[in-house]
This record gives C-alpha cells, sequence and structure tokens, in this order.
C-alpha cells in the first residue's frame, strides 16, 4: 500500500467519507466538513505514527495541511528530510 493509499484509507474511515466526486484529492477537508481540530490533530497523530516521523507542534499548525494532495507532500518531504 502506498504512502497516498494508507492516508486515504484513515481518513475514509476514521471521518466516513469516500474520496471521489464530492470530495477531492483537491478539497480542503476542513472548508468541506469533513475534519474539525480534533479530527485533524487525530490524523496527524496516525500520520506521525504510520510514517514514523517526528513532528513537532508549529510543523503543522503553522501551515497547515488541509488537502489529501498536502498532506502526502508534507509526508514526503518529512520524509526526505
Amino acid at each position: 500500500m502506498t504512502r497516498t493509499e494508507k492516508i486515504v484509507r484513515f481518513i475514509e474511515e476514521q471521518f466516513l467519507i469516500e474520496f471521489g466526486a464530492e470530495v477531492t484529492p483537491q478539497s480542503d477537508l476542513f472548508k468541506d466538513g469533513v475534519i474539525d481540530s480534533y479530527g485533524y490533530i487525530q490524523l496527524m497523530s496516525f500520520i506521525e505514527e504510520e510514517f514514523s516521523l517526528d513532528i513537532k507542534t508549529e510543523e503543522f499548525l503553522l501551515d497547515v495541511p488541509a488537502t489529501l494532495e498536502a498532506l502526502d507532500r508534507f509526508v514526503a518531504q518529512k520524509q526526505g528530510a
């Protein structure tokens, strides 16, 4: 399973949505009502644990990755760092 597929699966299972016509990889998950601030903390905790990353609070609060594409880029950058 790819990095993107793992993130998609978590979001779909945790927040009971399905990526497709209404929610796309470019959809803002906050504005579309998929996640709230608590859900975002859950999502970042999952990403940190699943991909063995050390994410500082400032990193995910200053520049909030709110789309699937942005989340995937964020993880890719952290893995490359």
